[in-house]
């Protein structure tokens, strides 16, 4: 009669770090569509400008009465006076770029979750860690763009801009935790009993 024997399964499981990754380029996407679609990035004396919008305070005289009213006025991508604003649709192109790029890098992150080869795994991952770096250096050029390009007249930066830049804090948190863990192994082995024969 024989004792049972210990043997080791190999199961592959998914990283709940990697998982933390995802989750973070997808408030990334969020944050860049909430901050696209407004125009409250950047304000100067003549309104508010963003990538896609553009609202300009413009001044009616009434020749009646000899007043005047101030009104705001919005626009889809192009602005009224067209002061210093080269930086809307690049910055716009920048951003819808980041956008897509980081889609990508999510399909090709949950993509590795699915391979049975570590060797797939890894390749799979150390592309989407590369696209992540692309993603990074756009919205860190959107970051340091804006403000350059008004250094010439008084600007405030408004509350798009900030959700920018946390949508790029997201990113470069991804990027550095998926470089650590791009070399970690999610195979693990547990152990099962394996009945033996009676030796009758």
């Amino acid at each position: 009669m024989y004792a049972p024997r210990a043997k080791f399964e190999r199961i592959y499981i998914v990283s709940p770090v990697k998982v933390a990754i995802i989750f973070l380029m997808v408030l990334h996407c969020l944050f860049l569509l909430i901050a696209l679609l407004t125009s409250f990035w950047i304000q100067t004396k003549f309104g508010h400008y963003g990538p896609l919008y553009s609202c300009e305070n413009r001044l009616h005289w009434k020749t009646t009465s000899r007043l005047s009213s101030i009104t705001t006025e919005c626009q889809f991508v192009r602005s009224f006076h067209r002061l210093n604003l080269l930086w809307m649709p690049i910055t716009a192109l920048f951003i819808i770029l980041s956008f897509i790029i980081t889609l990508i890098s999510i399909l090709i992150a949950t993509l590795s979750f699915i391979k049975n080869s570590f060797t797939i795994r890894r390749r799979y991952w150390l592309f989407t860690i590369l696209l992540l770096l692309i993603v990074f250096l756009l919205d860190s050029f959107v970051i340091i763009f804006i403000p350059l390009s008004h250094h010439q007249q008084i600007y405030y930066l408004q509350w798009a801009y900030g959700i920018h830049c946390g949508a790029t804090l997201f990113i470069s948190v991804s990027l550095i935790t998926a470089i650590l863990t791009h070399n970690t192994d999610d195979i693990q082995y547990i152990e099962a009993i394996e009945e033996s024969s009676i030796d009758k």
